[in-house]
């Protein structure tokens, strides 16, 4: 697609996911935890994006090299909505600031919304950010802070709560795109942070009940809980979101669904993890009680662009 090449570093953006698996998929199949973002997000885009097909939204990787041309890290920006946020890897800041110009370059050239967004780790998600302002001016403030998880062993709740687990059907459809709807608003609310203005909707509820990757905790007949998990890449599956609805929650269906769902992963032979919001004491003790244990912290750093000018209005001295 494209490339720049500064300070011992390399960054070659691709639009072409199934080429990010070839040229990088040996650094995402060797710590497929820590990359497990990344990679079921490729894996997925490389299943079914069409040939030849153009997304309607942003949807590029940058494959960062170093100087022997190794490859050091993947960052992408494919999330489908506002803000379009770049997920930015464990990178030295050098490597960091010039993916931030690379990206500033490829958005200004392709006509893309304005680079406002970035999660990863906090050192290299900083550079990153300090170099999109250098070029852009704003301020900066931190968002959702992540903690990614991994169980090796599961504990199932004792006692058990009522129910059981069983997957969506295309009947749930409607359910599954309300609990979608509302996932990351009801998330910030019981984090304790005010509401987005405009709070991120996920979207794909008919694709992934097709997928068989959704998952319901039934009680009499009503659905109580929602717990999904993404296909496995590179014999990871990453489980997320999970959604309880507030009239349901303290009863324990969360934590019987994800132990459940977690131990299917298990018995077919793969790995499971998942992220969690670091505010949200609820979400990481339900995780902590059925096994699961803190791999890495992340940080979202937004941008809040710099206020423009008023035309006629001459600037202060």
């Amino acid at each position: 697609m494209s490339s720049e090449v500064s300070s011992g570093y390399h960054v070659e953006l691709h639009d072409d996911p199934a080429t990010v698996l070839a040229v990088a998929g040996d650094l995402l199949a060797a710590d497929p935890v820590v990359w497990s973002v990344v990679a079921s997000v490729t894996h997925h885009a490389a299943r079914t994006l069409p040939a030849g097909g153009r997304p309607t939204s942003p949807m590029w990787w940058a494959v960062v090299r170093d100087a022997r041309s190794g490859v050091v890290g993947v960052a992408m920006r494919t999330m489908p909505h506002a803000p379009h946020t770049v997920w930015v890897p464990a990178l030295p800041d050098d490597a960091a600031r010039l993916l931030a110009r690379t990206a500033l370059d490829h958005t200004a050239r392709a006509g893309e919304p304005a680079l406002t967004s970035a999660n990863g780790a906090r050192s290299a998600v900083r550079a990153y950010t300090d170099e999109v302002l250098r070029a852009t001016g704003g301020t900066v403030h931190e968002g959702r802070p992540d903690r990614l998880w991994e169980a090796r062993a599961v504990t199932r709740p004792e006692p058990a709560p009522p129910g059981r687990a069983r997957r969506a059907t295309l009947a749930d459809l409607a359910l599954v795109e309300e609990w979608f709807a509302v996932f990351h608003a009801d998330a910030d609310a019981q984090a304790g942070r005010a509401p987005e203005a405009e709070p991120l909707r996920i979207g794909g509820a008919r694709g992934r009940i097709l997928d068989g990757d959704i998952w319901l905790w039934d009680v009499g007949g009503e659905s109580v809980q929602l717990t999904a998990a993404r296909p496995p890449s590179f014999g990871v599956v990453r489980i997320g979101p999970v959604y309880t609805p507030a009239a349901h929650r303290g009863r324990g269906y969360a934590r019987a669904l994800v132990a459940d769902v977690a131990q299917r992963v298990l018995d077919a032979g793969d790995r499971v993890c998942l992220y969690t919001d670091r505010d949200n004491p609820v979400s990481n003790r339900t995780y902590a009680a059925i096994g699961f244990e803190p791999v890495l912290d992340q940080v979202n750093l937004a941008i809040d662009p710099a206020p423009a000018a008023v035309p006629g209005r001459a600037k202060e001295s």
